[in-house]
């Protein structure tokens, strides 16, 4: 970004790289003329005729927002069934009939293979939901790729695919493996005249996370980093990649460093960072049996809408199961330093702002019996306490910590400390306004002494807000 930019927008938006909607509406006019809107979605994983509406539902918001054209980022057809892959094309051209919006401009197809649509018949979820070998084998998409593409969307494929879009260009690299994108370093030397323009973004989607990037080190489903490390070279990419199904209401699913990297979440349902008591670890048996289950990952349905202008790129949150924004909007500056990346986590954390209960929170404790996770029965606290939400308090919770403390003596000691979602963590706020709950066994804190429990609000990248305290039990 030049001098002149950078006053620009430190001007409209005092510093931050995120901003709420209110302010994002007042000042878009001052970005200039978009030069590009995309919608962006991914992991859309469609069964069936039933599953594909939400899908339905998304590309119509984006026929509605005149995109030019629409990202998914893999995982298409959740068995890797041509059938499913069909309903998907359906939807697609029943909303955008030969690629064409209702003003009559083309809009690109920039899709992406992902693990699903390759490997999916061969999984033992897939093998159990159609046991019949002689449907998989007719199903299955792996052997068919180019030949299904054709069949469908009406184009050539390639496993690496370039596309131009109002001048800007897409790099589509399809689903080869889950360690690197083969061809990758090849093709960008091929092409790299195209991108050298360091003002001028250009966009690589492919599924699995580049390594070291969004969501890093706790995310599940990075490649190998091979890509990072040819990316690295392009300080104008920004990269979009699915799989892990991480939420967009986690900030750190956007990343900068020596290039821009973003995660798509998922158009099905997001999977939220374990360590919490009513989250997991995917594919990870627990260790200690959590004491509530998991939460309804379903309901989130995540998806972006991208407008590239001359100084800006925004990406704008939403969920479209209740059609309300994810938190506030992200703003990639063009372009952006790779000394100091104002989009990495470091930076971020420095200015993050810090959760707080709003005035009056008190902690109600409910003793009960209940299950755990494993369906023993137990005997429980129940914690509950208000969520923290930005249309409230100036700032919205990421999660919160809870611990049990007990009194000993002149000296309080903390037995047992837990971090658990709202509710409604992965939605909208109109739809986390219930009260938080955090579940601790009797058995856990093995303990005759006087107990209490102590909630703090907390931001994704580790800042804490002030205590409320139960009374003592």
């Amino acid at each position: 970004m030049n001098r002149r930019s950078f006053l620009r927008y430190s001007a409209l938006f005092s510093g931050a790289l995120f901003v709420d909607i209110q302010t994002f509406a007042k000042h878009i006019r001052n970005f200039g003329k978009p030069r590009l809107r995309i919608g962006i979605v991914s992991d859309i994983h469609i069964k069936d005729i039933e599953s594909a509406a939400v899908y339905e539902h998304t590309l119509k918001y984006f026929r509605q927002q005149n995109v030019d054209g629409v990202i998914i980022a893999g995982d298409i057809a959740d068995y890797g069934f041509e059938s499913q892959f069909a309903i998907a094309a359906e939807k697609w051209y029943s909303v955008f009939p030969n690629d064409i919006a209702p003003d009559g401009h083309e809009v690109k197809k920039l899709f992406v293979y992902g693990n699903h649509d390759i490997e999916g018949t061969g999984y033992g979820f897939v093998k159990k939901a159609c046991p019949d070998t002689a449907t998989r084998e007719k199903e299955k998409m792996s052997d068919r790729k180019a030949e299904i593409w054709q069949k469908y969307y009406h184009e050539e494929w390639t496993p690496i695919q370039l596309k131009e879009v109002n001048g800007y260009y897409f790099i589509c690299g399809h689903y080869q493996n889950r360690d690197n994108m083969p061809g990758l370093k090849e093709f960008l030397n091929l092409h790299k005249e195209k991108f050298s323009n360091k003002r001028k973004p250009f966009f690589y989607i492919q599924h699995t996370h580049p390594k070291w990037t969004c969501s890093s080190p706790y995310v599940w489903g990075q490649d190998n980093g091979e890509v990072t490390r040819l990316l690295s070279e392009y300080p104008n990419a920004v990269a979009f990649s699915g799989h892990s199904h991480y939420p967009l209401t986690d900030e750190r699913t956007i990343w900068q460093g020596a290039f821009t990297s973003v995660g798509t979440a998922s158009l099905s349902y997001v999977y939220p960072i374990g360590a919490r008591e009513n989250s997991e670890v995917y594919r990870v048996e627990e260790k200690i049996p959590a004491q509530m289950p998991v939460m309804d990952y379903y309901k989130g349905k995540h998806g972006m809408l991208m407008t590239v202008y001359d100084d800006y790129i925004t990406l704008e949150k939403k969920e479209f199961v209740n059609d309300e924004p994810l938190g506030d909007n992200w703003i990639i500056p063009i372009p952006h330093s790779t000394s100091n990346p104002p989009l990495s986590f470091e930076a971020r954390a420095m200015i993050a702002p810090i959760p707080q209960f709003p005035a009056g929170s008190q902690i109600i404790v409910t003793k009960t019996v209940g299950k755990n996770r494993k369906k023993e029965e137990k005997k429980q606290f129940v914690v509950s306490f208000p969520s923290v939400l930005k249309k409230n308090t100036g700032v919205r919770a990421f999660d919160y910590e809870v611990q049990a403390e007990i009194k000993d003596e002149d000296v309080t000691k903390v037995l047992m400390t837990k971090r658990v979602f709202s509710p409604g963590s992965i939605l909208g706020e109109n739809h986390d306004e219930e009260n938080v709950i955090c579940v601790f066994a009797e058995d856990e804190i093995h303990t005759t002494a006087p107990i209490r429990f102590i909630a703090r609000p907390c931001e994704c990248f580790g800042k804490k807000g002030n205590p409320i305290y139960s009374e003592w039990i």
